[in-house]
């Protein structure tokens, strides 16, 4: 096994048991109850649109945009600083640096981590949104979803979604990693995600913001998917690199 493989292996070993492997399976679990609330008490009327599979992709689009506007930016927030607290809480910054491994991969697997429970937790989503589809259409006939849902179209945009992630996965990885206080990391994550359900609303600028941009993947017709799946990838890949190039430089963590 290579270096950064052990590596991985070394966070994914810590993460057993924790708070943040936990979260991988109850922040999708969360918003499946949100929606299946919604429906469950509320009175609702089927979508100003025409076809079995419209009806099913104005549901879909419902449950991700709740997810990618809210959920998504504060589960990489609180992800990210649990992850560098588990170095952070115990001092153990300076035990990694010691161990005859290049100093890049402990921060490379850390990103590496986050970056597998974001896409975790959202293909869990994508896999329990039929399922609330299907009570939905149960307990709620007049809404309108019928037949089967759109599989195709809904594992498309949330890997949209996931890679339009990535710039947001990246900042919040190295404002993380590069201070030691949880509180800086968590603020700068809400504060990121408040500015960004305001700014993701706008479509001159909801696009360009790193927090807001996992949501235009399902925003309108998605004029911008294929913007901010290249920019959050690209500048994603930007910024995770700056983040190691700031990591090895300093003298510890």
């Amino acid at each position: 096994m290579s270096m950064l493989g052990r590596a991985l292996r070394a966070e994914l070993v810590k993460l057993r048991h924790t708070l943040a492997a936990w979260l991988v399976l109850l922040a999708p679990a969360v918003i499946v109850l949100i929606v299946a609330m919604q429906f469950s008490f509320a009175t609702v009327h089927r979508p100003d649109v025409s076809g079995s599979e419209a009806v099913w992709i104005r549901f879909c689009q419902g449950m991700f945009v709740l997810w990618n506007f809210l959920m998504l930016p504060l589960f990489v927030t609180l992800q990210a600083a649990l992850l560098a607290g588990l170095e952070h809480g115990n001092q153990q910054w300076k035990h990694l640096l010691a161990l005859p491994v290049p100093r890049w991969m402990h921060y490379a697997a850390k990103l590496g981590v986050l970056a597998a429970m974001v896409a975790a937790s959202t293909l869990l989503l994508c896999v329990a949104t039929p399922v609330v589809g299907w009570v939905v259409m149960h307990v709620q006939p007049a809404y309108g979803l019928a037949g089967p849902a759109p599989w195709g179209w809904l594992l498309r945009h949330a890997l949209a979604g996931i890679a339009a992630a990535g710039l947001l996965v990246a900042l919040q990885a190295w404002v993380a990693l590069r201070w030691r206080s949880f509180t800086t990391a968590v603020s700068v994550g809400i504060a990121g995600t408040v500015v960004g359900f305001m700014v993701g609303q706008s479509e001159r600028f909801g696009h360009w913001f790193p927090w807001s941009m996992p949501a235009q993947v399902f925003v309108g017709k998605g004029e911008h998917l294929w913007f901010v799946v290249v920019a959050g990838l690209a500048a994603g890949g930007v910024a995770a690199a700056l983040g190691l190039w700031d990591y090895g430089r300093r003298e510890y963590a």
